[in-house]
């Protein structure tokens, strides 16, 4: 079995990236003997500085998809350097949805193109979702149907895009939790190793940013009062644990006015896991920061996302508090938060994920 595995995020500063593709290799190793497991480097998508050329070539892939022209289909796929023989020396294909299957995605054509061209060729082809929210756009949804219909495994990652896939009409659907519940749980001594050289305090609370922000001062303001309202009810030492490009630029606007500490790349996953663990208590609006906290018995204040993924999170987890609204409305609920969360009795549930034959039993 070799199979070609993309979105490969092994390589990402984004420390969900890195935890969501080890998990997903980590699940196949002990799942099927006998394979080959190629991450492939994507080309980078053509007409990238030429937004409304890029977006004619959507449109234009779009169209040879749902008219099932396959001619024009791989003509299109050259101005990406892909031609008919990609897929040529590969039996099966693992395709890591990542935060691409959403409305604001710019890759979300191109990549049920491949889906459909390895289709076309006659491999096996997993589709292995994080969350899909395509914002009701019916155009964007009844091609998703198609490619997904048409492909041998689906699954999603959490509750909200179960229930969404369900009401698409999507076929046999899977929730299979996201894989970096499936990573080898750190021991204590392996923690104190990692966390070792970073010279933490004793007590600690992690923040962090959500996808939802942008670099703007906008965001600047939602963060600050976020913070502040925090630092009313604690002395604790805040760390800001920034990954993605914009935590990391409002962490760095931010920290002299807060004095908090930065945790960012080139630090990477199984570190970040560790620094979390040890915390007191992380509030943000990054999935997988919470999903780290919630595995290693860390309470957590979930902000919001800009998909539903973070809302799916929750309820996947049965955890006792949605995902508040980076507004003033939300903002306002956080003292009572605070103030009650050390004697919420909140169980941490270990999530298993205990098949995950992707490729069927038989491969």
């Amino acid at each position: 079995m070799k199979i070609a595995y993309f979105v490969n995020s092994f390589n990402a500063i984004n420390w969900g990236g890195q935890a969501t593709s080890n998990g997903i290799k980590h699940l196949i190793d002990n799942t099927y003997d006998d394979i080959i497991f190629v991450p492939l480097v994507l080309p980078v998508a053509p007409f990238k500085k030429i937004k409304f050329i890029g977006k004619l070539l959507d449109i234009e892939i779009y169209n040879a998809l749902m008219k099932d022209d396959i001619n024009k289909l791989i003509n299109l796929l050259k101005y990406y350097s892909i031609d008919q023989t990609y897929f040529q020396d590969y039996t099966h294909i693992c395709f890591n949805g990542e935060g691409a299957i959403h409305s604001k995605s710019g890759h979300f054509v191109f990549l049920m193109a491949l889906l459909y061209l390895a289709k076309q060729q006659g491999k096996y082809v997993a589709a292995i979702n994080q969350t899909i929210d395509l914002a009701r756009s019916p155009k964007w949804e009844k091609l998703i149907l198609k490619i997904y219909n048409s492909v041998d495994f689906v699954s999603v990652r959490e509750s909200a895009s179960f229930e969404y896939t369900q009401e698409l009409g999507i076929e046999n659907v899977n929730l299979i939790p996201d894989a970096a519940y499936g990573l080898p749980h750190l021991s204590v001594e392996e923690i104190e190793a990692r966390v070792k050289s970073y010279n933490l305090p004793e007590n600690y609370i992690g923040i962090t940013g959500s996808s939802s922000l942008k670099k703007n001062n906008q965001s600047i303001k939602k963060v600050s009062s976020v913070i502040k309202t925090i630092k009313k009810y604690t002395n604790q030492p805040l760390i800001f644990l920034a990954n993605a490009k914009t935590d990391i630029w409002i962490a760095h606007k931010l920290q002299l006015k807060f004095g908090y500490r930065i945790i960012e790349p080139p630090v990477k996953y199984l570190d970040a896991i560790s620094i979390i663990s040890k915390a007191d208590l992380l509030i943000g609006g990054r999935q997988h920061p919470n999903i780290f906290a919630y595995e290693y018995g860390v309470p957590y204040i979930p902000l919001n996302a800009n998909t539903r993924k973070n809302i799916g999170v929750a309820k996947l987890q049965n955890y006792p508090i949605s995902p508040i609204e980076w507004n003033q409305e939300g903002i306002k609920m956080l003292p009572n938060l605070l103030k009650s969360i050390k004697d919420m009795p909140i169980v941490f549930n270990q999530i298993t994920i205990n098949d995950f034959y992707i490729f069927g039993k038989e491969s």
